[in-house]
């Protein structure tokens, strides 16, 4: 399949699960819908683009389904049959609130361009014109996504998100070189039900114009809530953080955020995530925020990249590096939030400078 046959399909399946918690309850709960961050419709054009990137001509053929009723379709027919019966014009409302990889946007258009209909919803006389209209489909599609346009496009999207990967992976060494432990905290910050419901306006300048909205508060209030933790909250040690954000259909939109602290100085990573999360939703949301303290429920990770890791914990920096860093970053080779004015939806704190890092004997690795 494209993009490295979905290298990173379960990270990206492990993000469209959303965990909720009632501040006024305690309760705790998980949400994951059948296209939650478009993950249906995703995994269903990607396969066209594989079945379009390693197949030559018509797919379907007159004299194969020449019969309506108990028609078969091949494994082949069944991925163009599933990619053609996607709710598009619902795409196109979600395509405002995320950025997708230039595949997707290519089916899309290809899709506009040529209408073509699923066999069975069609009469067997009509089944001959819908099958040329699937083959033009599949044809359009392949043209596309050969062009050398389009590799330029997509090589242009995939650069990004590796620099971000990178970038990000360079800024985890900086600090392990700086500190010899870390306490490593993941905390999702959201809003509550009621406050934003983009998933109600079902015009597309409508869903702008919450965006617009969301978009100025919610930057609003990271950048509050990083100014309390670095000027007023020195106590806590937080020597570097990052910032991912995201878009769900029950949350929203919302943060998922990773502070570290200096492990020589702090611990009770569950308590100091725990403190965060309510300044969010006390102080800088005024009661209307709601958090997820990731810290309080590392049993659910199978790869754990939180908690206290020391720069010889070769397993748990594995984690961070490795799986902690691709949910944040290589996802966004799929589905990615989007944000008006071109706003930035990740970012991360300044590296120490090697003048600010440890000196004294090396250490042993």
């Amino acid at each position: 399949m494209s993009l490295n046959e979905w290298e990173f399909v379960d990270a990206y399946r492990e993000k469209v699960v959303e965990s909720l918690y009632d501040p006024i309850s305690g309760q705790e709960s998980s949400w994951g819908g059948d296209d939650g961050m478009l993950f249906d419709s995703v995994s269903r054009i990607m396969k066209l683009v594989s079945l379009a990137e390693t197949s030559l001509g018509d797919v379907f053929k007159g004299g194969v389904l020449g019969v309506r009723e108990g028609m078969v379709l091949t494994k082949a027919q069944e991925c163009i049959v599933a990619a053609v019966v996607i709710d598009y014009s619902e795409l196109e409302r979600d395509m405002v609130l995320f950025k997708v990889n230039p595949y997707v946007r290519a089916v899309y258009d290809c899709y506009k361009s040529i209408r073509p209909s699923s066999p069975f919803n069609v009469g067997k006389a009509e089944l001959p014109e819908c099958f040329q209209g699937l083959n033009d489909f599949v044809s359009a599609v392949r043209k596309r996504i050969s062009s050398t346009g389009f590799r330029r496009e997509m090589s242009a999207h995939v650069r990004a998100v590796n620099k971000n990967y990178a970038g990000l992976l360079g800024y985890i060494d900086a600090l392990f070189a700086r500190y010899s432990r870390l306490l490593v905290l993941r905390i999702d910050f959201s809003y509550g039900k009621g406050e934003f419901e983009i998933e109600d306006c079902t015009k597309v300048h409508e869903r702008l114009d919450v965006l617009n909205l969301v978009s100025e508060q919610i930057v609003r209030h990271r950048i509050q809530l990083l100014h309390h933790l670095k000027s007023k909250r020195p106590e806590l040690g937080m020597v570097g953080y990052v910032w991912k954000l995201e878009y769900g259909k029950e949350k929203g939109h919302h943060y998922h955020m990773m502070f570290f602290l200096d492990g020589t100085k702090v611990r009770k990573d569950i308590v100091i995530a725990k403190l965060i999360g309510e300044y969010w939703n006390e102080v800088i949301t005024q009661g209307k925020g709601v958090y997820y303290n990731c810290n309080g429920n590392k049993g659910r990770y199978k790869f754990c990249g939180v908690g206290m890791i020391n720069y010889h914990d070769v397993e748990r920096l594995s984690n961070l590096k490795e799986r902690a860093a691709i949910y944040l970053t290589k996802i966004d080779r799929y589905v990615s939030a989007c944000m008006p004015g071109n706003r930035r939806t990740f970012g991360k704190g300044n590296a120490p400078k090697a003048s600010e890092r440890s000196v004294g004997r090396p250490r042993e690795y």
